[in-house]
């Protein structure tokens, strides 16, 4: 039976977690190239949920450190989404790294 099941060809009994692993392969959007405008975010109902999710990250202390020492001195008009890039997160906990650096100064 085991056999069977690894010489037959798979077109003929597609598996159900097969169908699964196809389903989660869908492409998603890159969030980097979106616009942001920053007083919009932060009277969205959703900026606490963020800044919240945010925070509760282990290196989010050290991150922000990092980008008030170092990034915005190099360059205080990095965007959210080069910042994204140069610490290795998510657009949204840039946006809310670069906020609160910004507002530590």
């Amino acid at each position: 039976m085991k056999q069977e099941r690894l010489t037959r060809p798979s077109s003929e009994n597609e598996s159900v977690s097969g169908k699964k692993a196809r389903a989660l392969r869908t492409k998603t959007n890159s969030t980097r190239h979106i616009e942001i405008n920053l007083t919009d975010f932060k009277t969205h109902p959703l900026w606490d949920i963020l800044v919240e999710t945010a925070r509760e990250n282990p290196r989010y202390a050290s991150l922000t450190g990092y980008t008030r020492e170092v990034i915005l001195t190099r360059n205080p008009d990095i965007t959210p989404q080069e910042l994204a890039g140069r610490l290795s997160v998510t657009l949204g906990e840039s946006i809310v790294i670069l906020d609160d650096a910004k507002s530590k100064e």
